[in-house]
């Protein structure tokens, strides 16, 4: 069942819960965390406001909603993406945490649930999270392939490699986990390796972020600075908030001693990810203006 069925199937009850308690506003009774008539309000405010974009005005409606009707998911789940869109990712992940304990589907909190967390700052949360999607469904390629993004930003490469192969086997033709595969190979300075998977999904992508990014990093081991800075800003052209990207066009500029323009990636990649400033303080000291 599809979200929007879910939300219009709760929508349906609480509209026949109001009406039958509500001849006339005056004979309301008081309910626990609101009456029929809030009730009411409170949805239709959730669904004005969410479907006209306004996630802020539906914030507190739909808080209420989840409030008066705990075990309905279709609410948890709106608050969730509604904390998605304003930016509240510990909101977001608390929010997910609800939808996957009253859900009977709890795998449709996935993959936002992780990357709610990996947002909020809690990485250990985030694989936690990762793992529980794919112990929902143990054959979904895409649940694997999340666990392994998850566990090679931990470090732990055997684990990722592992789930990128589980991964693979069930969908041989997926872009993401070739790049998965490339990163690791990078990280094993297995350099032709990676560039060889970066050139197969470019060949079916040519804008790619993803493949342009390892492309990148591969020419830069490699040495060749100016192919690196060409698929690096092929890269930022096509997601610009892409952090790794600036960071390693940050690299190469420092490198070819255009401070400015370095300084001008490191400072852009701490206001997209502020949570990466301590990594890259070494490298906004060194392209510091008055050095």
């Amino acid at each position: 069942m599809t979200a929007a069925a879910r939300l219009a199937g709760g929508a349906l009850v609480l509209i026949a819960y109001a009406w039958a308690l509500k001849p006339s506003p005056a004979a309301v009774a008081p309910v626990a965390n609101g009456s029929a008539t809030d009730v009411e309000r409170w949805l239709a405010v959730s669904n004005d406001a969410y479907a006209a974009g306004r996630y802020a005005d539906a914030l507190e409606a739909t808080s209420r909603l989840v409030t008066r009707f705990p075990t309905q998911q279709a609410y948890a789940e709106r608050l969730a993406r509604i904390s998605g869109k304003l930016n509240r990712a510990a909101d977001e992940a608390a929010a997910w945490e609800r939808f996957t304990d009253v859900s009977p589907t709890p795998v449709d909190a996935c993959p936002a649930i992780g990357q709610a967390y990996a947002r909020a700052g809690e990485p250990q949360k985030s694989l936690e999270a990762f793992e529980r999607c794919v112990s929902f469904d143990p054959r979904d390629a895409g649940q694997l392939f999340f666990l392994g993004l998850a566990y090679e930003h931990a470090g732990r490469t055997a684990d990722a490699l592992d789930r990128y192969s589980k991964a693979a086997a069930l969908n041989p033709s997926s872009a993401d986990v070739q790049l998965g595969f490339a990163r690791l190979a990078l990280r094993a300075n297995k350099v032709g390796e990676a560039r060889q998977a970066a050139d197969a999904v470019l060949a079916r992508v040519p804008s790619s972020p993803d493949a342009l990014l390892v492309a990148g990093l591969a020419a830069e081991r490699q040495g060749r600075q100016e192919d690196a800075r060409m698929y690096l800003e092929r890269a930022l052209a096509a997601a610009e908030g892409y952090v790794d990207v600036h960071i390693a066009l940050g690299r190469i500029e420092a490198g070819a001693g255009r401070r400015g323009e370095a300084r001008r990636h490191f400072e852009r990649a701490v206001e997209l990810d502020p949570s990466r400033r301590a990594e890259l303080t070494v490298w906004l000291e060194r392209v510091a203006a008055n050095r």
